[in-house]
This record gives C-alpha cells, structure tokens and sequence, in this order.
C-alpha cells in the first residue's frame, strides 16, 4: 500500500513534520506500507520580496502547544517556492537529513522571521546537513526543480487536496488534516481488508 503525504514549511504541518515521519515509519514499520513526501505550496500568490502579515493567528496557538513549537505571528511573510526546492535538494542529497531541515524551514518562519526567499539563508539551513557546498544557492537561483515542485502540486490538486497536510492512500482516497496513530490504524486496516477482499473473492 502506498501513501503520498503533502507537506509545506508554511502550515503547522511543518512545524510536526519530525514528529510526522516519526509516526510514517511507525505506521510503514507496523502495515508494511511505503510512504514518501510530496512538496506543496501552500500560498502561491504571496509575491517576489514578501508580503506584510496582519494576522496574529491565535487559533493556532493550542495546536502549536500541542506540537511543542514555538509559534510567533511574523511581520512579514515571504514566498516558500525556493525553500521547497532547497527542502528537495536536502531530500535527495541527504535524506536522514530532511526532518531537520523541514523543522529549520519552519523555525525560519515562525520563530525567527527570516527570509526564506534568499539563497543564502536556505544554504545556511542546511550548511551541516551533508550537503555538497553551493548546491542549494544554484538550484534556488535558477529554479532547477521548480518542475519538481509543480508536478506534485498538479498531483496535490488532482486528488482534491487543497491545503496541507493532506494523505493520499492508494492513489484514491484523499485524508485532509492532522490525524492521529488510531485514525489511521483505522483506515489502514479497513483498506487492506477491502483489497485482501478483491484480490481473494468467495
């Protein structure tokens, strides 16, 4: 059974990303499922340079607390387009790496207010993470996987996902949101018994 997940530094979804792929190998190590991740803009229509924010997004606060992050309301927000690439970069060339980028991603929006925008703060992201020096500026600078990036979003929007984080389970069902272990022990279960079901008919 195979599982896409969407992810972007921009929701909290990027703030438990750790925490997610803690729970995907769980889930892959207990249901012998495979699980990858798939980039997500979440707010394309932010422009080059950054856009003042007016909002303080105090709902979040106790999903914040829950996660155990920090949540700070930015002055400004700036587009995530190159960080979903450098975040691909990092996936390919340092795999075990990527949690602790995506969870810096997330650090770099919320908690510090820095420019994700810029090459040069999404290299630094990743300076110790094993990633071969000046990688991730040329690829930003030139967008060299921003193909990547559109792809999954077609997928994304293919399956009806319209924010994140989304579950796509057997490239047919669609699971919007955070959701616990027992949801989707749930699911899982009652998935395999249906296939088991075709597979084997009476």
């Amino acid at each position: 059974m195979r599982w896409e997940g969407g992810a972007s530094p921009f929701g909290l979804c990027g703030a438990g990303l750790g925490r997610a792929r803690a729970r995907a190998a769980r889930l892959e190590a207990k249901h012998e499922i495979t699980i990858s991740w798939l980039p997500y803009e979440l707010h394309p229509e932010i422009p080059d340079g950054g856009a003042p924010n007016n909002r303080q997004f105090s709902s979040l606060q106790p999903v914040a607390e829950e996660l155990e992050v920090k949540l700070v309301s930015p002055n400004r927000f700036y587009p995530t387009r190159r960080a979903h690439q450098a975040a691909l970069v990092v996936e390919y060339a340092s795999p075990e790496k990527a949690p602790v980028y995506h969870d810096r991603l997330y650090a770099s929006i919320w908690e510090d207010e820095r420019d994700i925008e810029d090459p040069e703060v999404l290299a630094e992201l990743a300076a110790d993470l094993s990633v071969p020096p000046g990688l991730i500026e040329r690829v930003v600078s030139n967008d060299e996987l921003w193909p990547a990036v559109l792809s999954s979003m077609e997928r994304a929007h293919e399956w009806g996902a319209t924010g994140t984080p989304s579950w796509v389970i057997d490239n047919k069902l669609l699971v919007p949101g955070l959701q616990d272990d027992a949801f989707f022990d749930r699911v899982i279960e009652r998935l395999t018994a249906i296939k088991m079901s075709e597979q084997n008919p009476e």
